[in-house]
């Protein structure tokens, strides 16, 4: 999201030695367990908060706001003053609506209107091509027994056979296709969105 990336200079400066930020992000599951664990071993903080950022900012706009909106709350903002000002300038109602927080995604140049729809039509070829099943799941707010479900199996198939069978909302769907265009874009562009 650009408003994160054009203020990324000025985040990591107000966030850096804010220890707490990773707990609240960590704690709204807008990273996994994978992701907060790589991010909480990272000793510079300049570089924690860096990481942390490029985490947020590859999981979509939705994640995008969700953070920005965690930014507003007085128990993430209140010892940065600065931070505080900046803050209550965004309006992250309208991001949201902007960025079209609805149940739609792009594969391709081809728009998905119905993600469900869309996991629930090509379900089978999704188990057949789609070979990195843990790096989309990096990606996904997925529960620690779930994602750890997932990565118990032992074949590509059945890992993602296993993922879309906890795919049960319009959110999980979106980011599943979200996911999926970043990591298995060729696999997306081949099917139908229709």
């Amino acid at each position: 999201m650009d408003i994160i990336i054009d203020q990324k200079v000025k985040l990591i400066e107000w966030l850096c030695g804010e220890e707490s930020i990773l707990q609240h992000v960590h704690s709204q599951k807008l990273i996994t367990l994978n992701e907060y664990m790589k991010v909480k071993s990272i000793q510079d903080p300049s570089a924690k908060i860096t990481e942390l950022l490029d985490f947020i900012l590859r999981k979509g706009d939705s994640v995008c706001v969700a953070f920005l909106e965690l930014l507003k709350k007085d128990e993430v903002n209140e010892s940065r003053p600065e931070l505080r000002e900046w803050i209550i300038t965004i309006n992250t109602s309208a991001l949201a609506e902007k960025k079209g927080n609805s149940n739609t995604s792009q594969t391709g140049h081809a728009k998905i209107a119905d993600n469900q729809e869309f996991l629930r039509k090509n379900r089978g070829k999704l188990i057949d091509k789609v070979k990195n099943v843990d790096r989309i799941l990096d990606d996904l707010n997925l529960g620690d027994e779930m994602a750890a479900n997932v990565r118990a199996e032992r074949t590509d198939q059945a890992k993602m056979r296993k993922l879309l069978d906890y795919i049960n909302s319009k959110r999980a769907a979106k980011l599943l296709v979200d996911a999926l265009n970043e990591h298995a874009a060729d696999v997306m562009e081949d099917l139908p969105t229709a």
